[in-house]
């Protein structure tokens, strides 16, 4: 992101990526923020305050292994919002119609789907029988797998007890060193509990922000949703 500071903490419009996205958590009267915070996370959570609940994450072991760091956390709710923080721009809209989805169909998970028109390196969207089977990163994808255009966002609403039940499941992936939270999508499947993809038309709410090129054309995305 060629910038000294957490990638959280980088603006998009003057004001960091992190505080776009809790700004619209906020807007939830019944959701309690809880930030993993890590490599210079003081500085994350200087800017934030101390309203917020933060977990340490000391080792950048994949967001499986963010998620069991919070688990003392988790285990207080009955549902668990799981979003990155360096995809700032969902809406209030969007986390609503994922909560009303995932509390009308009793569902165990839901969670974000969306197509893009170019390539990003995210994980593959697996259906049978037009159901979510499976999400499957990049780094583990086939031929015929690489040319699905459904992404999967790693924006999750899952309930907690499923969630803590199937964290320990999660293997150490021998490539990346990290522990992969998508790998409980085929968990959740093949145990039979029910998952629900939520689909996202305005792909850019979605859009996780990894390098300048990103940042940029998601600040002239907003300069076009502003008019």
């Amino acid at each position: 992101m060629s910038s000294d500071l957490p990638k959280p903490l980088v603006s998009l419009k003057e004001k960091p990526m992190i505080k776009w996205l809790v700004d619209t958590l906020q807007l939830f009267s019944f959701i309690d923020i809880c930030v993993i915070i890590g490599h210079e996370g003081e500085k994350i959570k200087k800017y934030l305050g101390n309203d917020l609940i933060y977990v340490l994450q000391n080792k950048q072991k994949g967001t499986g292994h963010a998620v069991k760091k919070a688990g003392s956390v988790i285990k207080k709710y009955k549902n668990v919002l799981i979003f990155p923080a360096d995809a700032p721009m969902v809406s209030a809209e969007s986390i609503q119609k994922l909560y009303d989805s995932h509390i009308k169909m009793n569902a165990s998970c839901s969670f974000f789907t969306s197509v893009f028109p170019f390539h990003l390196p995210y994980a593959r969207v697996i259906r049978r029988n037009n159901l979510v089977v499976d999400c499957i990163e990049e780094i583990d994808i086939d031929n015929e797998e690489s040319k699905i255009c459904e992404l999967f966002t790693s924006h999750y609403l899952i309930n907690s007890i499923d969630l803590i039940s199937f964290l320990n499941q999660i293997k150490l992936h021998k490539l990346t060193n990290e522990y992969h939270l998508t790998d409980i999508i085929k968990f959740l499947y093949n145990k039979g509990y029910l998952l629900n993809d939520v689909y996202i038309k305005q792909y850019e709410e979605v859009m996780g922000i990894n390098t300048k090129k990103d940042l940029e054309f998601i600040e002239s995305w907003i300069d076009l949703y502003d008019k």
